[in-house]
C-alpha cells in the first residue's frame, strides 16, 4: 500500500517557528538519524524505536448513514496495514478509537476482528518494558503489558489513551477497557481522581534508546487548566539518568481557544505544559498538520518542545480543515533525537468544500417583484443553475483527484450565500437540489447549505449593508460548529443593552442546548435533539426554581403581601442581572474592573457577585456542587522506586533536575455564607406569578389563595 520507507533519508520539513528552533547540535528533531547502510548491517543491534502515530479514528462514525457507514473502519484497517508494512515497534493512538462510548455490536465486532488479525502474530518485539505495569495500567487486574502475557502472541503492540468520545461514563469504563482486558490494546493515561493527576510514564528500551511515554486521557479543559495552575498535576521521571530518556507525551484536548465566555477559554495553553518533554502528540484536533511545530518556552533558544498534530483519519464534519489530506505518521526515535514523516492515507473518501456567493442578478432576469425568484427565458431559476454549475465543477475535481483505493462517491459541501441583489429573494431548496446528485455523491441530502448575508436591521427595518464581498456574516455563519456556537451566542447577547439581557436562561446555556442539533450530522435524530434541547433548558429553569424556594419566605396573609413578595423577588433578580451586566462589561459602578473566576460547570450557569461583601438577607444563593464525580477512587499508590517527581524547570539543559510541578497541599476554604467557594451565585428571572385566586382540589374549591398554607407550586 505504501512504498519502501525503511530509510531515514526522508527529509523532515522545517517547523513553522524556524527562528526559535535550537541549532542542529542541540535540536531533537533531525532530518537524518542513521545511515541506511548502517541500519541494514547492524539490524540486530538497532537502537531506533519506530512508532506509527494516529489519532481520532472514530470507528463507527456514520454507521447509520448510507455510503459512509464503513469509512472509518476501512481506514483503521489501512492504519494497521501500514504499521505491518513499516515493521514498526508499536502503534500509538491519541484517543477516540471509537466514535461512541458505547459502540454498536457490529462496530465492536469488526474492530476486534482487525486487532486480532493484525496484532496477534509471531513477530518478535524488541521493546523492553521497564516500568511497573500495575501502575501504568492500574485500571486493569492484569499487571503486565499485553506482549508480556504468556497466553497471548502479540506481534504488534498498540498503546492508546482515551479521548472525549471514549467518555468514562458510569463506572469509569469505556469500550477501550474491554479491548485492554482482552489483551488487544494497552490502555494507559486513565486517572481515578479528577482533582489531582499523577502521571507515571511507561518506560521502554530498545538497544541504547530509552523512551518515557506519558499519557493523559481526555479531561475537561477547565479542570485540567486549573490542575496545571494549582500544581495539582505531577509528572514522575526516572530517578537515575533522566537526561538519557526521550520524553514523549500524548494527550487529547482542545488546542485552540474554543470559548470566550470562559476565562480558561476551553482549551489547554501550550505554555502550561512542562518543558522537559521532547515531543507532544496532540489528539482531538482533526486538522492534520504534517510538520511538527516547535514551541519555545522562553527567549532562550532550544528550551522548548515539539508538537505533532496528526489529525483524524476520517472526516466527521464537512469543513475545509477536514478536507485536507489525512495522514498517519512514522515516528523514529534514537537517543534524544527524532524524525517524523507523514504517510498519506489512501482509503479516505474524497471531500471537496467550497463556497458560492450570489450577489448580482444577470441583466434580463430581474423579476418585477423583489421576492420573486429570477428566471431565465427558458423558465429555469438563475440561482439553481449557478449552484448546479458549481456542484458539477466540484464533483469533477473530486473525480479527477481520486485515487484507485478511495471510495468512488465523494463528499461535497457547497456553502451558498445570498447577498446584495439576492437578499429579498426566496432561497432555493437546498435539499431538493442535493437529491438530484444522489447517484454522484455520498451525502446528497446535506451537500448544499444556503444562507443569507443579512445583518441586523434598525427599528425601521432597513438592512445595514455589508462590504462589497459580502463575506462578514457568511464567514461567521458559514463556519458555525460545536466549537464556536456558544461563543457566537455569547457575543451576541454580550453586546445587548442591560434591559435586553437574559436572566433565567443564560447565553452559555442556550449555546449548550443548541449544540444538540449539531449532533444530528453524527447520527442523532431530530427528535432526540429536540428532547435534549428541551431537557437542557428545563435544567436551567429548575435550578432557578430551586434557588427561589430557598429564599426567606415572609408571612403572606393578603394579596398585598403576595405582591410585595413578588416585588422582592424581581428586585433581587434585577440586582443580580445588573451584576452580570457589569461583569461582562468589565467594569463595576463602585469597584472598577473586576476579575472573572474560572467557571467550572456550564450546566449550573453561575455568575460572580459584584464584590466580596455579604449578600443582603433577602438574596438567595446555591452551592456549586459539581455534577460530575469528583473522585471515583481515592488511591495513593506508593511511588515506584525507579521514578521521582519533577517540578518542570525551563530550558533543555535543566531536564532531569529535581522538584515537580507538584501537588497543591493547601485546600480552598469553603465559605459557609450564602455564596459558594468561588463566590458564584445563581441568577435568573422569577417565574410567572400565580393569579390572585387559585382553585384547589377537594372541599376548599373556589376559596381564596390567601390562606395560611401558601401554594408555591409555581416555583
Amino acid at each position: 500500500m505504501c512504498g519502501d520507507n525503511d530509510s531515514f533519508d526522508e527529509e523532515v520539513a522545517d517547523s513553522n517557528n524556524d527562528s526559535q528552533r535550537p541549532d542542529a547540535e542541540h535540536d531533537t528533531m533531525v532530518d537524518h538519524l542513521v545511515d541506511e547502510e548502517e541500519e541494514r548491517t547492524h539490524h540486530e543491534v538497532d537502537d531506533v524505536i519506530r512508532i506509527l502515530v494516529a489519532t481520532d479514528i472514530h470507528c463507527g462514525y456514520g454507521e447509520n448513514k448510507p455510503n459512509i457507514h464503513m469509512d472509518a473502519v476501512n481506514t483503521f484497517e489501512e492504519v494497521l496495514q501500514i504499521a505491518t508494512e513499516q515493521k514498526v515497534d508499536m502503534v500509538l493512538l491519541g484517543g477516540d478509537l471509537y466514535h461512541e462510548n458505547n459502540p454498536s455490536r457490529e462496530v465492536q465486532h469488526r474492530v476486534t476482528q482487525l486487532l486480532r488479525q493484525y496484532c496477534l502474530n509471531e513477530n518478535p518485539i524488541a521493546l523492553e518494558f521497564l516500568s511497573d505495569a500495575s501502575i501504568n495500567f492500574n485500571q486493569s487486574v492484569f499487571g503486565h503489558v499485553n506482549y508480556y502475557d504468556q497466553n497471548l502472541n502479540v506481534g504488534l503492540p498498540i498503546f492508546t489513551i482515551h479521548g472525549n468520545h471514549d467518555d468514562l461514563s458510569g463506572k469509569g469504563l469505556s469500550a477501550l477497557d474491554l479491548l485492554h482486558e482482552a489483551g488487544l490494546v494497552n490502555l494507559f493515561g486513565k486517572h481515578n481522581s479528577v482533582q489531582e493527576f499523577t502521571v507515571s510514564p511507561i518506560l521502554l528500551r530498545k538497544g541504547g534508546t530509552l523512551l518515557a511515554l506519558y499519557g493523559l486521557g481526555s479531561q475537561r479543559d477547565d479542570r485540567l487548566v486549573r490542575a496545571f495552575k494549582d500544581q495539582n498535576i505531577t509528572f514522575f521521571r526516572p530517578s537515575a539518568g533522566a537526561e538519557d530518556w526521550f520524553n514523549l507525551f500524548v494527550l487529547h484536548q482542545n488546542r485552540p481557544r474554543r470559548a470566550m465566555h470562559r476565562s480558561t477559554g476551553n482549551f489547554l495553553p501550550e505554555s502550561l505544559i512542562p518543558h522537559f518533554f521532547d515531543l507532544l502528540v496532540w489528539g482531538h484536533e482533526h486538522e492534520c498538520k504534517p510538520d511538527p511545530q516547535y514551541v519555545a518556552s522562553s527567549e532562550a533558544v532550544g528550551d522548548g518542545f515539539y508538537i505533532l498534530q496528526p489529525g483524524s483519519t476520517v472526516a466527521t464534519s464537512l469543513t475545509a480543515e477536514e478536507a485536507l489530506q489525512k495522514n498517519v505518521f512514522l515516528l523514529k526515535i534514537k537517543g534524544r533525537k527524532f524524525a517524523s514523516k507523514p504517510i498519506p492515507l489512501k482509503t479516505v473518501r474524497p471531500m471537496i468544500v467550497d463556497e458560492l456567493v450570489l450577489d448580482k442578478i444577470p441583466p434580463g432576469c430581474k423579476p418585477t417583484l423583489k421576492t420573486e425568484r429570477p428566471k431565465r427565458k427558458d423558465g429555469r431559476y438563475v440561482d439553481e443553475l449557478a449552484i448546479e454549475a458549481k456542484l458539477n465543477e466540484m464533483i469533477g475535481r473530486a473525480k479527477a483527484n481520486r485515487r484507485p483505493t478511495q471510495p468512488e462517491l465523494p463528499l461535497i459541501r457547497l456553502k451558498v450565500t445570498y447577498d446584495a441583489d439576492w437578499l429579498d429573494v426566496t432561497p432555493a431548496n437546498a435539499k431538493r437540489i442535493g437529491l438530484r446528485y444522489e447517484s454522484q455523491v455520498a451525502n446528497a441530502a446535506d451537500m448544499v447549505v444556503i444562507r443569507k448575508n443579512t445583518k441586523s436591521t434598525d427599528s425601521k427595518g432597513k438592512k445595514q449593508q455589508g462590504n462589497s464581498k459580502g463575506d462578514d456574516i457568511s464567514d461567521e455563519l458559514g463556519h458555525v460548529s460545536v466549537a464556536n456556537l456558544q461563543n457566537i451566542i455569547n457575543d451576541y447577547f454580550s453586546g445587548k443593552k442591560f434591559e435586553e439581557r437574559m436572566t433565567v436562561l443564560k447565553p452559555s446555556g442556550i449555546g449548550k442546548a443548541l449544540e444538540h442539533y449539531s449532533e444530528i450530522d453524527e447520527g442523532v435524530t431530530a427528535a432526540a435533539a429536540n428532547r435534549n434541547f428541551d431537557a437542557t433548558l428545563t435544567n436551567q429553569i429548575e435550578h432557578i426554581r430551586t434557588a427561589l424556594k430557598q429564599m426567606p419566605l415572609p408571612p403572606i396573609d393578603s394579596l398585598d403581601d403576595l405582591e410585595a413578595f413578588q416585588d422582592l423577588i424581581a428586585k433581587d433578580l434585577m440586582d443580580l442581572k445588573r451584576a452580570d451586566y457589569e461583569r461582562t462589561a468589565g467594569v463595576s459602578s463602585t469597584h472598577g474592573p473586576m476579575e472573572v473566576e474560572d467557571e467550572d460547570e456550564d450546566s449550573k450557569f453561575y455568575m460572580p457577585v459584584v464584590n466580596n461583601t455579604e449578600p443582603r438577607k433577602s438574596s438567595f444563593s446555591v452551592r456549586a456542587d459539581d455534577d460530575e464525580d469528583e473522585v471515583l477512587v481515592d488511591s495513593d499508590e506508593d511511588t515506584p522506586s525507579y521514578l521521582k517527581t519533577t517540578k518542570t524547570t525551563r530550558g533543555r539543559g535543566a531536564r532531569g533536575k529535581a522538584a515537580t510541578r507538584g501537588r497543591a497541599t493547601a485546600k480552598k476554604n469553603i465559605r459557609s455564607m450564602e455564596v459558594d467557594e468561588d463566590e458564584y451565585v445563581m441568577v435568573g428571572d422569577s417565574p410567572s406569578p400565580p393569579p390572585p385566586s387559585q382553585s384547589t382540589r377537594g372541599r376548599g374549591r373556589g376559596r381564596s389563595a390567601g390562606t395560611k398554607k401558601r401554594d408555591l407550586s409555581f416555583f
